[in-house]
């Protein structure tokens, strides 16, 4: 027999016991008297069984206490992981924000060494270009001289300058 059919049939005594509605003892008006024997070996018999009931009950109360707290603790958990994981990110997208306006002020810089090193470049190939156009008309105007030269005397005296190694 449970716990919930003992306390029906108590019920059912206080119900169906005999109601006295004596006015001459003070206390005694609406009780009810009921078989106490009855009465007490239900009792006795709840009394037996509540410990059993009782320390399931406890036992599951203390498991979903324990569930609860690790339910909390584990909840904890997460939101601190997920923080961290926030706060990671939020790092990382820094990061790469700074790295990215680094990179940018890099390419920067390249950018304006390599105008400078062109600047440099093309000055330098202007002034080889400078010197070898000089050293060309120095050079044609040498063949030009020596051109004239050879057309304005006789055949004859050409050949002695020329092995005399005079100039004019």
């Amino acid at each position: 027999m449970d716990i919930l059919t003992l306390i029906e049939e108590l019920e059912l005594m206080g119900e169906a016991g005999e109601k006295w509605y004596t006015r001459i003892i003070p206390g005694f008006m609406g009780k009810t008297v009921i078989d106490a024997d009855e009465f007490f070996d239900r009792l006795r018999r709840l009394s037996e069984m509540l410990p059993e009931e009782m320390s399931v009950a406890s036992k599951v109360s203390r498991d979903r206490e324990r569930i609860l707290q690790e339910a909390h603790e584990e909840r904890a958990k997460i939101l601190e992981a997920s923080r961290e994981q926030a706060q990671l990110l939020i790092s990382n997208d820094e990061i790469v924000k700074q790295a990215e306006q680094r990179a940018e002020e890099i390419l920067d810089e390249a950018r304006v060494d390599a105008q400078a090193i062109r600047a440099e470049a093309e000055t330098w190939a202007r002034g080889i270009v400078e010197r070898l156009d000089n050293y060309v008309n120095r050079i044609s105007a040498t063949i030009d001289k020596t051109r004239r030269a050879l057309l304005s005397e006789p055949a004859g005296t050409q050949e002695n300058h020329l092995l005399m190694g005079e100039e004019e």
